[in-house]
C-alpha cells in the first residue's frame, strides 16, 4: 500500500513525466495500483477546492489510460463477478433492508462483506432491474407490491448514504440511482411526502457527488431541493422545510455557476429561513449547525457593507458556540473557533489590535482540539491561519510576532508538503513568501516563492481544462510579480526576466510544443465532428439572421407570431449545437500531449533567450508590469539591463491604456466614433512619455538597429512602430520615393482593394513642392526595425522549427465574401510576383472553409486577404470570414501545418486581443504560429483597405530580395507607404487605379465606385496621404527574422 501511495505522489508531483515514472515502477503497475488510485482520487475530490478536483481528475485520467493498457474492463472487476452475482447481492441486501426496516446494524455488515460489489455495475443493475420491475408491475392491481420494493430500495439508499466504508464516488452513484428509481413509484401525486423526502436526499447526494461535472452536480442538487420545497412547506412540514432550506443554503454557498454574489445572497436567505423553525429552544443542535453555516456565508458575502457582514458572521459563530461546547461537541467547537478567528482577522470595526488578539486566542483554542496527531489537516490549516494573524499583529514585539508567524507557517508545512498536499502547500508558501517580501527579506522570499511557483505549475498541470489552467495562473500571478521584484531588488536582472517570461503566453506555448510533438495527432473522427458542428452552427446563425430581417417586415400578427416561434426553436437549436461543439472541443483538447501529461514545457533560461538574438545589433525589449511599476528588460547577447518606469503599474499604465486606447477603439469599430483615430497621435506621444522611450534609447540601445519587442498585457494592442521619440536621426535629403511596382507586365496595377475614408480638405503645398520627411515626426520605427512577439518562448519554438526553404510555393485566399473592391488588384500582383498557380488561388466562391484548410497544408507561404474580426470577449471565436462559413481561432488551434513558413493576414484585427493577467495572447496570428508557421504578419486594428493593398505589395517586393529579412521588409514597406506623396500616387498609380475601378463597375456597385474615384482624387491632392499612423502602423511582424 505504501509503495502504491509513493508512486501516486510521484505522478502528482511530476504530471508531465507520467510515462517515465510508470516505466521505472513497472512492477507496481497492476490492478492494486488502480484501486489505490481511485481511493486517492476520491480523497482529493472530497475537497471542494478546484485544484483538488483537478488533481482527482488527473489521477482518474491516468487510471483510465492504465485500464486500457492493462486491458482491464471497468465493467468487469478483477473478481470477475457476473451479472447474476450482482443481482443476487442486490436481492440479498434489499431483503435484509426490508426485514430489518433499514437497521444499520443489519445492513452495514452485509455491505462491508461485499465492498467489491458496490460499483458502477451494481448501480446500473439496480437501475435497470428497478425500471423493468416497476414497468412490469404497472398492470398489477395490487399496488403495494411496487411500493414494497421501492421502500426497500429507498431504505437501502439511506443506509448506503451514511455508510462510512467503500468508495465514496461509487456509493454516491448508487444512492442517486436508487433515488431516481424509487421516484417512479413514489410520485408527487401518489405519495407527496415521501416524494419530497426523496428529492431532498437526492439533492444532498448530488451535492456530495464526486463524479461528473461539479458545476452541473450542484445545479442538479438545487433543482431537487427546490422540488422538495414544493411539498415541504413551512406550514405543513416545518422541520423538513427547515432542513431542506439549510441544505439549499449549503449548496448555494458552493455553487459555481451564476453570479457569486447572488448565490451567497440566496444562501443567507435560505439559512435565515431555516432558523425560523430551527430554534435554539426546540432544536439546539440543528440551530447551532445553521448558525455556523450562516456565519461562513456572511464571511464570504460580497453584497452589502463588508464591515457589517463580518459583524454578522462573528455574531453567528458566537451563537453557534453557545451549543457547540468543547465538552459536548469538541470537533464542531474547534471548527467554529477556527472560523471565528478568520472573521476576527478580517474584522473592520472595533480596535484592529484587539481584533487580532481575539483571532490569535480563538486559533489557539481550536488547536486544543485540532492536534497534529488526531486532525493533521485541520491542525495545519489552523497553524496557517495563526501565522497570518501573527504576521498582522500590532501588539507585542514586531520581530517576535514575525518569528511566531514564520514558526506557525513552517509547522503547517510539516503536513502541507508539496507531494502529499500541494494545494494547501501553495497557500502556506504564498503566505510565508509574502511575509518575507513585505519585510524586504528578498533572498528568503525568493526561496519560498520558488517553491510556491512549483506548486502553482504542478496544480496547473493536473487540470485538463484550458480555462481552469488559465485561471490557476491568473490567481497566482502575484507570486510571479513578487519574485520578479525580489530579483530586481538584488539586481539579478537575468533571473528577473526569466520569471517574467515564465508566466506569459502559456497556452499558445504549450500548443506549439504539442504541434511539434510526434504524438500530436488529434483523432480524425473528433476533428470531423467538430468541423461539421462548426459549419452547422454557422448555417443556423446565418439563417436566423435572415429570418430576423423577415420578422421585422412581417405583414400580419399571425406571420410575426409564427416567425417568433420558429426563431425561438432556432435559438434553442443553436444553444444545443454550441454546447455539443464545446463538448467536442474539450475532448479534442484532452488529446493534447501537454494536457495528457505526456509532455512538459520547460521555461526558458536567460542563455536560451540570448540565443534568439542573432547579432550584436539586435536586442530584446521585454516589458513587464506589476501593481506599482513597469519594467523594461533590455536583453543583449552579453548582458541584461533594466529600465524602470516608476508609478506606471497596473493602474497608472495598463488601466490608462484601457481608458484612452482600448475602449475608444471598441467605440470606433462598433459605432464608427472617430475619436480613436483623431486622438491616435496624441495618445501615442503620451504613451511614449510614460514609458520614457527617449531615456531607454539613449541609456541602453546604443548601436542597436533591430528590436525584438515582448509587450505585456494591454501593451500588446499598441503600434510600437508609431511611438514618437525625440532622438536625432540621420537626415535624409529630398523625397524618398516609394518602392516602384516596376514596368514589367508582372508588376502592373491591374486590381486593388480600396475603401478610402473621406478626409479633411488640405491646404495645397507651397511652391508645388511636398514636405520632406525631415519635417515629419520621428517614430520608433525610424530608428529600429521591429519584431513584435507574444513571448520569447514562442519565438524559440519558431526558431527551432527546421523547415526547407528550397520551395516558396504560395497560396492566396482573396475576397471570400465578394464585397471588397480592390482585393483582386492586391492578390493579382502578388500572384504574378510568386507565380501562384490557379489551383493555389482561392477567389470568392472558391474560398470555402474546406478549401482554405486544404490550401494551408499545401503551401509554404499563405496570403489571406478578406474580412476578419477579433472577438474581444471570447477570443477562440475570433474569425476569418470565408465564402461558406468561418475559420475561428479555435479551428486554427486544431491545425498542424508542418510545411507552412510564412503567413500574411491581410485582414482586420488578426493580432488584436484583450490580454488577461496571465498574458496569453489568443489571436489568429498566434493560432497560425501554434499550427506551425515560423512568421506571421498581422494587424492590430480594422485596417484601411486601400492602404493595406499598397502595403502588401511594398512588403512582398522587398521580401523577394534575399538581402531583406522579414522585419526589414515590413519596416521598409511602412516607410514606403508613409512617405508616398500625393503627387506620386497621382502620377504613377492613379490612371491604373481608375482603370481598375472602371473595369469592376456594375449597376450594384456603381455608387461606391464613383465615391472611390472621388476619394482617390482627394488623396492625390494631399502631401502625404498615408502619413497618419493609422494607415501604416497597424501591421506587425511576429516570428523569425
Amino acid at each position: 500500500m505504501e509503495a502504491y501511495t509513493n508512486l501516486i505522489q510521484q505522478l502528482l508531483t511530476h504530471p508531465n513525466k507520467v510515462a517515465e515514472i510508470l516505466e521505472a515502477n513497472r512492477e507496481l503497475v497492476d490492478e492494486g495500483l488502480l484501486q489505490v488510485m481511485e481511493l486517492y482520487a476520491q480523497r482529493l475530490a472530497e475537497n471542494d477546492e478546484q485544484n483538488s478536483q483537478n488533481a482527482a481528475n488527473f489521477l482518474r485520467y491516468v487510471r483510465s489510460q492504465l485500464v486500457e493498457m492493462l486491458e482491464i474492463s471497468e465493467s468487469s472487476p478483477s473478481t470477475n463477478y457476473s451479472s447474476e452475482d450482482y443481482f443476487n447481492f442486490l436481492m440479498e441486501v434489499l431483503r435484509a433492508t426490508a426485514e430489518s426496516k433499514g437497521d444499520p446494524e443489519v445492513v452495514y455488515p452485509l455491505l462491508q462483506a461485499n465492498l467489491d460489489k458496490l460499483d458502477d455495475n451494481f448501480a446500473n443493475i439496480l437501475r435497470n432491474w428497478a425500471t423493468a420491475k416497476f414497468s412490469e408491475l404497472e398492470v398489477d392491481a395490487v399496488k403495494f407490491i411496487p411500493e414494497l420494493i421501492a421502500t426497500a430500495i429507498w431504505g437501502f439508499s439511506k443506509c448506503l448514504n451514511d455508510f462510512p466504508l467503500g468508495n465514496k464516488a461509487d456509493n454516491m452513484e448508487i444512492v442517486i440511482a436508487s433515488c431516481e428509481a424509487v421516484l417512479k413509484v413514489f410520485t408527487r401525486e401518489s405519495n407527496p411526502e415521501i416524494w419530497a423526502t426523496i428529492q431532498n436526499n437526492l439533492g444532498t447526494a448530488y451535492s456530495d457527488k464526486i463524479r461528473g461535472d461539479r458545476a452541473q452536480n450542484l445545479e442538479d442538487s438545487i433543482a431537487a431541493l427546490n422540488l422538495a420545497l414544493e411539498v415541504y412547506t413551512k406550514k405543513d412540514f416545518p422541520m423538513d422545510w427547515g432542513m431542506t432550506q439549510n441544505n439549499l443554503g449549503n449548496t448555494y454557498c458552493d455553487r459555481i455557476r451564476g453570479n457569486r454574489a447572488q448565490n451567497l445572497e440566496n444562501a443567507i436567505a435560505a439559512f435565515n429561513l431555516a432558523l425560523e423553525v430551527r430554534t435554539k429552544k426546540d432544536f439546539p443542535i440543528n440551530w447551532a449547525a445553521t448558525q455556523h453555516n450562516l456565519g461562513a456565508a456572511y464571511c464570504d458575502r460580497i453584497s452589502g457593507d463588508r464591515a457589517q457582514n463580518l459583524e454578522n458572521a462573528i455574531a453567528a459563530f458566537n451563537l453557534a458556540l453557545e451549543v457547540y461546547t468543547k465538552k459536548d461537541f469538541p470537533i464542531n467547537w474547534g471548527k467554529t473557533q477556527n472560523n471565528l478567528g478568520g472573521a476576527y482577522c478580517d474584522r473592520i470595526r472595533g480596535d484592529r489590535a484587539q481584533n487580532l488578539e481575539n483571532a490569535i486566542a480563538t486559533y489557539n483554542l481550536a488547536l486544543e482540539v485540532y492536534t497534529k496527531k488526531d486532525f493533521p489537516i485541520d491542525w495545519a490549516a489552523t497553524q496557517n491561519n495563526l501565522g497570518g494573524a501573527y504576521r498582522e499583529r500590532i501588539r507585542g514585539d514586531r520581530a517576535q510576532n514575525l518569528e511566531n508567524a514564520i514558526a506557525a507557517y513552517n509547522l503547517a508545512l510539516e503536513v502541507r508538503d508539496l507531494e502529499a498536499n500541494p494545494i494547501d502547500y501553495l497557500q502556506t508558501t504564498i503566505n510565508l513568501s509574502d511575509l518575507h517580501f513585505k519585510e524586504g527579506n528578498w533572498r528568503p522570499a525568493i526561496g519560498v516563492y520558488e517553491k510556491a511557483i512549483i506548486a502553482v505549475e504542478l496544480s496547473r498541470s493536473w487540470s485538463q481544462d484550458d480555462d481552469r489552467r488559465q485561471e490557476i495562473l491568473e490567481e497566482a500571478i502575484i507570486v510571479y510579480q513578487n519574485i520578479v521584484q525580489c530579483f530586481i531588488k538584488l539586481k539579478q536582472y537575468d533571473k528577473a526576466v526569466e520569471y517574467a517570461e515564465r508566466s506569459r503566453s502559456r497556452m499558445v506555448t504549450e500548443l506549439m510544443a504539442s504541434k511539434d510533438h510526434p504524438n500530436a495527432e488529434i483523432p480524425p473522427q473528433l476533428l470531423e465532428e467538430y468541423y461539421q458542428l462548426q459549419q452547422y452552427l454557422y448555417n443556423l446563425r446565418r439563417s436566423t439572421y435572415e429570418e430576423s430581417k423577415q420578422l421585422a417586415t412581417a405583414n400580419s400578427r399571425f406571420d410575426r407570431r409564427n416567425s417568433r416561434e420558429e426563431a425561438e426553436q432556432k435559438l434553442a437549436e443553436i444553444e444545443k449545437t454550441e454546447a455539443k461543439r464545446q463538448q467536442v472541443w474539450r475532448e479534442i483538447r484532452k488529446s493534447d500531449p501537454v494536457l495528457a501529461g505526456q509532455l512538459q514545457v520547460d521555461p526558458l533560461s536567460i542563455q536560451q533567450m540570448q540565443a534568439l538574438i542573432k547579432d550584436e545589433e539586435t536586442a530584446i525589449l521585454s516589458f513587464y508590469t506589476t501593481n506599482d511599476d513597469t519594467y523594461i528588460f533590455i536583453v543583449r547577447p552579453q548582458d541584461v539591463q533594466l529600465f524602470t518606469c516608476e508609478g506606471q503599474g497596473i493602474e497608472g499604465l495598463q488601466n490608462w491604456i484601457i481608458v484612452n486606447w482600448s475602449n475608444p477603439y471598441v467605440n470606433y469599430r462598433n459605432n464608427n466614433n472617430q475619436e480613436w483615430r483623431k486622438n491616435m497621435g496624441e495618445f501615442l506621444q503620451k504613451l511614449s512619455q510614460r514609458l520614457q522611450m527617449n531615456q531607454v534609447i539613449t541609456q541602453h540601445l546604443s548601436g542597436i538597429k533591430e528590436l525584438i519587442i515582448v509587450p505585456h498585457l494591454f501593451l500588446h494592442q499598441i503600434p510600437f512602430a508609431a511611438l514618437t521619440v525625440n532622438i536625432p536621426t540621420t537626415p535624409v535629403g529630398g523625397e524618398i520615393p516609394p518602392t516602384s511596382l516596376g514596368k514589367s507586365s508582372t508588376r502592373e496595377f491591374e486590381n486593388t482593394r480600396i475603401a478610402i475614408p473621406t478626409g479633411k480638405k488640405t491646404t495645397p503645398p507651397p511652391a508645388n513642392k511636398p514636405k520632406t520627411p525631415e519635417t515629419q515626426l520621428t517614430y520608433l520605427s525610424d530608428i529600429f526595425r521591429l519584431q513584435i512577439i507574444p513571448s520569447c518562448q514562442i519565438l524559440s519554438y519558431c526558431d527551432n522549427r527546421k523547415k526547407s526553404t528550397h520551395s516558396k510555393k504560395m497560396g492566396i485566399v482573396e475576397n471570400a465574401t465578394g464585397d471588397l473592391i480592390f482585393t483582386g488588384y492586391e492578390c493579382q500582383n502578388i500572384a504574378q510576383m510568386f507565380q501562384v498557380s490557379k489551383h493555389h488561388r482561392l477567389q470568392y466562391q472558391q474560398a470555402t472553409v474546406n478549401n482554405y484548410r486544404q490550401l494551408t497544408k499545401q503551401v509554404q507561404f499563405l496570403h489571406s486577404s478578406h474580412h476578419a474580426s477579433a472577438d474581444l470577449i471570447n477570443p477562440l471565436e475570433s474569425k476569418l470570414k470565408l465564402f461558406d462559413g468561418e475559420v475561428t481561432l479555435g479551428d486554427v488551434f486544431t491545425w498542424r501545418l508542418p510545411e507552412l513558413t510564412d503567413v500574411f493576414l491581410s485582414c482586420c484585427e488578426t493580432n488584436l486581443t484583450v490580454s488577461k493577467l496571465n498574458d496569453d495572447i489568443l489571436t489568429i496570428a498566434a493560432g497560425f504560429l501554434s499550427a506551425g508557421a515560423q512568421s506571421v504578419v498581422s494587424t492590430l486594428w480594422a485596417v484601411d483597405d486601400f492602404a493595406t493593398a499598397l502595403f502588401c505589395l511594398f512588403y512582398y517586393q522587398h521580401r523577394q530580395d534575399p538581402e531583406y529579412t522579414r522585419p526589414q521588409a515590413l519596416h521598409q514597406a511602412q516607410t514606403d507607404l508613409r512617405n508616398l506623396t500625393g503627387k506620386q500616387l497621382n502620377d504613377k498609380y492613379r490612371q491604373q487605379l481608375e482603370a481598375h475601378l472602371q473595369n469592376i463597375e456594375t449597376e450594384e456597385n456603381k455608387k461606391r465606385v464613383v465615391k472611390m474615384k472621388n476619394n482617390l482624387a482627394l488623396l492625390c491632392d494631399k502631401d502625404y496621404p498615408f502619413i497618419n499612423p493609422y494607415y501604416w502602423a497597424g501591421f506587425v511582424s511576429g516570428g523569425l527574422q
